[in-house]
């Protein structure tokens, strides 16, 4: 999730930290209830491009006729840029699409800024599947949010047209926006190539080649989308936590915090799999280094991106909590997913409560006490703006956002501790993340899991602490 600093205007005086904003190739093969994107991308480094071949098979499990598919370029944002001023991209990016087909034929795609409709040429019945393909040129921002482009290193993040989802609610193609992570996504399977310059590195959602090479063959199942940092700056650190090779990633200005957070990195994935369940892919990779605005911390299927150092009470510090929270959201996104536009507290709250855990039991980090004091901030600012913790991301300001989303479903699962214990608290957990895995989850759905585990109706206490009721 993108970094939120709290202000310390929302809770008096106390020192906040930063809030911030997979790899086994499974043993089965492509299946066909899940997309599967090829896709073939040269970096033209000197030109800022990214210029690709993109083919989509779809799954043939659909719940009904389907007559045409939606895309999102979330690249279009850079173009003309509506947002926060922080935010900005000294260089406008965006993405172009030409040579639309259909099981190769020619079709046209209507685009309204991040949205493309393609039309399919004949009803796509239950069972069956269809191929489209298209050639895109990716113009890469300068100083952008999540997609990027600083010295020798791009940053791709939603780089590609993605498929948007389509459930009971029909198609889902939410606006874009800063605030919070604006993006659904289901499980899909990717085979993509890479042709970048001499010297250069890709560190990706794959399992990655670690050594330079001008063309590299990538393939991940089972995950919710393909990013990739194309780079001649980065150095790496590994080593193995489990059955997980964790990839610690610093330049020459990071270098002197790169073995604590690899050891961060390393007992951190190693404390949530004990807790939640085994984390189910052979690599995952930290990026460190803050190079636009919201680059890091931001998590990925397989791939995070950290700040280096944050400020604390004893002064600047290794980024410990980052790495940790950026972690924990391979589990509550990565591995969990939601729609984190329609009830982002469903993995911001999980993902922050993990991170605040292990800062307590492996940092001897006590919180205890400001988090009290967010349960009563929290509440001050419900009676005074109406607004719960259970919203749309785009219900909620800026100023408002983390410590209602973040913070308050974090001191919710600390006080469900205190009132059925650690024990049963993380039997929930570990029961939503098996029963969900590779699915979407609902808020509907963590309830009724808990309420299962307790063996008693803990509704009214959600309702108190995700809606105020009562």
């Amino acid at each position: 999730m993108k970094r939120e600093l709290l202000a310390t205007a929302l809770l008096g005086t106390i020192t906040l930290p930063f809030l911030c904003n997979i790899n086994q190739t499974f043993a089965v093969e492509s299946g066909t209830n899940r997309p599967t994107y090829q896709i073939d991308a040269t970096y033209l480094e000197k030109k800022d491009i990214v210029k690709g071949h993109m083919s989509v098979t779809l799954p043939e499990i659909r719940n009904g006729i389907q007559n045409e598919v939606y895309f999102r370029l979330y690249p279009n944002v850079f173009q003309d840029w509506k947002y926060n001023k922080e935010a900005k991209p000294s260089k406008e990016g965006h993405i172009a699409i030409s040579h639309v087909k259909v099981d190769g034929v020619k079709q046209s795609a209507t685009i309204n800024d991040t949205v493309m409709k393609v039309r399919l040429p004949k009803p796509l019945q239950k069972g069956r599947s269809a191929k489209i393909e298209l050639d895109y040129k990716l113009y890469l921002p300068h100083g952008g949010t999540r997609l990027n482009k600083y010295k020798n290193t791009a940053f791709l993040a939603q780089w590609y047209p993605m498929l948007a989802v389509k459930d009971k609610d029909g198609w889902h193609t939410e606006p874009y926006t800063t605030t919070g992570d604006p993006f659904y996504s289901t499980m899909s399977d990717f085979d993509v190539t890479f042709h970048v310059p001499k010297g250069y590195q890709v560190i990706s959602t794959a399992k990655d080649i670690h050594q330079t090479k001008e063309n590299v063959h990538l393939q991940q199942y089972n995950v919710r989308d393909f990013v990739a940092v194309l780079t001649k700056d980065y150095q790496v650190l590994s080593r193995e936590s489990g059955t997980t090779r964790v990839n610690l990633w610093y330049t020459n200005t990071t270098k002197d915090v790169s073995e604590p957070l690899l050891n961060a990195a390393v007992d951190g994935l190693r404390f949530y799999g004990n807790r939640f369940g085994h984390y189910p892919y052979q690599e995952v990779d930290v990026v460190l280094g803050e190079t636009g605005y919201g680059i890091a911390g931001m998590e990925y299927p397989g791939l995070v991106t950290s700040l280096p150092k944050v400020p604390t009470s004893n002064g600047i510090s290794p980024a410990v909590n980052v790495v940790v929270h950026e972690l924990a959201h391979q589990w509550w996104y990565g591995v969990v997913g939601n729609n984190q536009a329609k009830e982002p507290w469903l993995d911001e709250g999980l993902t922050t409560f993990s991170e605040f855990l292990y800062m307590q039991k492996r940092m001897k980090q006590d919180d205890a006490p400001w988090l009290k004091r967010v349960a009563i901030k929290t509440d001050e600012i419900h009676r005074s703006a109406g607004i719960t913790s259970a919203q749309r991301l785009y219900d909620y300001p800026d100023e408002l956002y983390g410590i209602m989303v973040y913070l308050r479903p974090a001191a919710m699962m600390f006080a469900l501790m205190d009132e059925i214990g650690e024990k049963k608290v993380m039997k929930i957990l570990n029961t939503y993340y098996h029963q969900y895995q590779f699915k979407i989850a609902t808020t509907s759905d963590f309830l009724r899991i808990a309420n299962q585990v307790a063996g008693k109706n803990l509704t009214p206490f959600f309702e108190k602490w995700l809606y105020f009721k009562g």
